[in-house]
């Protein structure tokens, strides 16, 4: 925590990390303690003071030493919600006067994004009266089994050139798809250096990876994030960018493979074979089975997994996929 703005009577912001271990440095939760994020712009405003606290099951936050399904049934929205609670209403907080800054006498203010923002809505609703405030930003609160409205934004906020020859590739990929091509879906896999991947589901999965890397990008990040090595080296031929409409489907099928030959694969896979790096059917791949605690993958995929991967990762409890009614986020 931080209370470097606090003065008596100044509330008390609430965050958790939500799914991912709040003390690993490469995810810079800390950040969120000080005044570059709007935790610490409220704090500061406010003359409050900043906390941050694990999630119940990610990092080293486990009632358990490992994360079996047996134990797993204990991380459900409402055991999350009802720590948050718990949490504001009995810590004593190691600054000075901190065991006098309860909610009853001091107002608390939850605040969080993505996961841990639908959590902050989810709380405000489940246990009125607790938190003075809750600022919510890019809540999930709805789950949507195949959201494909995740890209859209990408597609259309993209260099317009690297979205046209993205969405050729994929075109051809479904139309040979479509046609049972199974030679040319193998050569499209081998021009990937993703030959030796089984499954042609994997492969589609892969090649999203180059989409989801928006979602890292900031403010603050220039053309050197790997989003824009990507669009570069589909885009920029000889010095020279593409129009709008891309170079078409034989240069993107070429550029996009080189990128994953030279660059991508090794930034995703490092030594591993592209079977065991990507690959979801193999069951008895440690992915599926090594329930050591810190693997934020299980315990997300706990909350959320609505098809094979239930199965593959939870035989114990799922015999086949849940129904949307059994949903875990539900």
């Amino acid at each position: 925590m931080d209370w470097e703005f606090y003065e008596a009577g100044g509330p008390i912001v609430l965050m958790t990390s939500g799914e991912t271990n709040a003390d690993d440095c490469s995810t810079g939760f800390d950040g969120y303690l000080t005044n570059e994020t709007i935790n610490g712009m409220i704090a500061q405003q406010q003359c409050g003071a900043t906390v941050l606290i694990e999630h119940r099951f990610f990092g080293y936050s486990n009632p358990y030493n490992n994360l079996t399904s047996q134990s797993l049934e204990l991380l459900t929205i409402q055991q999350a919600i009802d720590d948050l609670i718990y949490f504001a209403q009995n810590a004593d907080l190691p600054m000075p006067g901190g065991d006098n800054v309860k909610p009853d006498t001091t107002p608390w203010v939850l605040v969080g994004g993505s996961y841990s923002g639908a959590l902050t809505s989810w709380t405000m609703v489940n246990k009125p009266g607790i938190f003075h405030a809750g600022y919510a930003s890019s809540g999930v609160v709805e789950a949507i089994t195949d959201y494909y409205g995740y890209f859209t934004p990408i597609r259309e906020y993209m260099p317009q050139n690297c979205s046209s020859d993205v969405e050729a590739v994929i075109a051809y990929l479904d139309e040979m798809y479509d046609e049972n091509n199974l030679a040319a879906l193998q050569s499209l896999k081998d021009n990937f250096g993703l030959g030796d991947l089984v499954h042609i589901d994997d492969f589609a999965s892969a090649l999203q990876y180059n989409l989801f890397d928006w979602q890292s990008l900031q403010p603050f990040v220039g053309p050197g994030a790997m989003f824009f090595e990507f669009c570069d080296a589909l885009e920029v031929k000889n010095g020279v960018n593409a129009p709008a409409t891309g170079w078409g489907l034989e240069n993107a099928l070429y550029a996009w493979g080189s990128f994953w030959n030279n660059t991508y694969y090794a930034y995703v896979c490092g030594d591993l074979d592209a079977e065991t790096c990507l690959g979801t059917y193999d069951t008895t791949q440690s992915y599926w089975t090594d329930v050591s605690v810190d693997d934020a993958n299980r315990s997300w995929f706990w909350m959320v997994c609505n098809q094979r991967q239930c199965v593959n990762m939870f035989p114990q409890k799922f015999f086949s996929p849940p129904t949307r009614q059994s949903s875990r986020l539900i």
